[in-house]
């Protein structure tokens, strides 16, 4: 015989265990605590009321996974799938020992009448609701805030499979040995279960892992990005020190040879040509827009790259900084490439509105990036559906442009590429 107060306890447990509370601990407790008097009480009423011996087992057991699902709903955050599996679960826990200790009693070769059989059924109980919840514990934790999906509705199947089949309603399907059979059917669902859940979370892990690895990639691609972003504007400033050392230095030798009538068209002179200067030229009215210009202007000039840019944004309802992130990414790309190209050095940047859209496009002095052509040469089967049957996933445009092409799938924007084998015109049409 199994007790209620064990049954319930098991599934206090288990509900503590799989779900994620939303209070704290105390309330959580307390709200286990309740549920855990209430199904005593249903229990008690229950058995009472019912005249069915096996109507009497089952209906307590059921009325208190039902209390605690109630309860789960207010103080747990999970969907409601989640919940509803946790409930089936401890009610097939029930129904599944409850016909598998009376054979396991059954053939064990001494007495096990009175204080012993339900002291083994008390501790099997709680070491089966312990191993449950050892291998669901991660799965339904690592999957706590997703929503109701077809896998879990298809779990809550299989576990109402388990449900019918240790009640004995497909006992029809077995000619001989009904029992064994039933038994070794019901463990075989169990098995399943934790081999989906199991299998799931090491998918779900393995997933996380990957995409871990491909932010850390990203991170340090944009953190590259900004380091030498840095250490162009450092130059400059060290560029800008020296030219201001060299001018004081040139106004002290002024003043020792007697030549002071020089000196202020020689100030004048300093003030024109750093006036010039990359790094203080004024290339859009927006401060930090005019910052990755200049910083782009600064290391093109350190380069030898003549650098052109016309930048108008108008009234384009689009977050600076989404702006700033694409001017950056296409200059980047546009001054690394001139930078090792073999042609005149040249970039020009260009940004102006059209109806409604903003367009930004950049010309350098590069040959045009070749995409690389499928060849059957070298390549599997699975090669081959995939460039049948998916989309090409590489860029016209090459490595380099990862935040653009996302912000251009957010606004609906498009990117081409084009030009000659001397020039390449890169051009980014965004929409608002």
């Amino acid at each position: 015989m199994i007790y209620f107060t064990i049954v319930f306890l098991c599934t206090a447990g288990l509900f503590l265990a799989l779900l994620q509370d939303r209070f704290r601990v105390w309330t959580t407790l307390a709200a286990a605590v309740a549920g855990y008097i209430l199904s005593l009480l249903a229990a008690f009423f229950l058995c009472r009321i019912v005249q069915d011996p096996v109507l009497a087992q089952q209906l307590p057991c059921a009325a208190g996974a039902f209390i605690f699902f109630v309860l789960s709903l207010i103080f747990c955050t999970n969907n409601v799938l989640q919940k509803l599996f946790v409930a089936l679960l401890s009610l097939c826990n029930f129904t599944f020992l409850g016909f598998f200790l009376p054979l396991l009693l059954g053939v064990m070769p001494f007495d096990t009448a009175g204080a012993f059989a339900g002291f083994f059924s008390a501790v099997l109980y709680l070491l089966f609701s312990l191993l449950m919840g050892l291998c669901l514990y991660h799965p339904l934790r690592h999957y706590s805030d997703r929503g109701a999906s077809g896998f879990l509705l298809g779990m809550c199947l299989l576990l109402l499979g388990i449900y019918l089949f240790s009640r004995g309603t497909f006992d029809f399907l077995f000619r001989t040995n009904i029992f064994a059979a039933r038994l070794l059917v019901s463990t075989l669902l169990y098995g399943a279960l934790i081999f989906a859940f199991r299998s799931m979370y090491q998918a779900g892990r393995f997933r996380e892992r990957t995409a871990t690895i491909a932010t850390r990639s990203g991170v340090a691609d944009m953190e590259t990005y900004c380091l030498a972003n840095l250490l162009s504007a450092m130059k400059e400033i060290q560029s800008a020190q020296r030219y201001g050392t060299y001018a004081l230095d040139t106004v002290a030798v002024l003043l020792a040879d007697g030549n002071e009538d020089r000196i202020p068209e020689y100030i004048a002179t300093v003030k024109e040509n750093f006036a010039h200067a990359p790094i203080s030229e004024r290339y859009h009215e927006n401060p930090f827009l005019n910052a990755v210009l200049a910083l782009k202007a600064s290391f093109a000039a350190q380069n030898g790259i003549a650098f052109e840019c016309n930048a108008v944004t108008g009234n384009a309802p689009l977050k600076i900084a989404e702006i700033c992130m694409i001017a950056d990414e296409m200059l980047t790309k546009a001054c690394l490439e001139t930078a090792v190209s073999e042609n005149e050095k040249k970039v020009r940047f260009t940004v102006f509105p059209t109806g409604d859209a903003l367009t930004l496009e950049a010309v350098y002095s590069a040959p045009l990036p070749e995409r690389e052509k499928f060849t059957f040469r070298g390549k599997k089967a699975s090669d081959v559906l995939e460039w049948l049957f998916e989309e090409n996933s590489q860029s016209a445009a090459g490595p380099g442009l990862t935040h653009t092409e996302e912000l251009l799938g957010l606004y609906g924007g498009k990117l081409t590429v084009s030009g000659t084998a001397a020039e390449t015109i890169l051009q980014v049409n965004l929409r608002f």
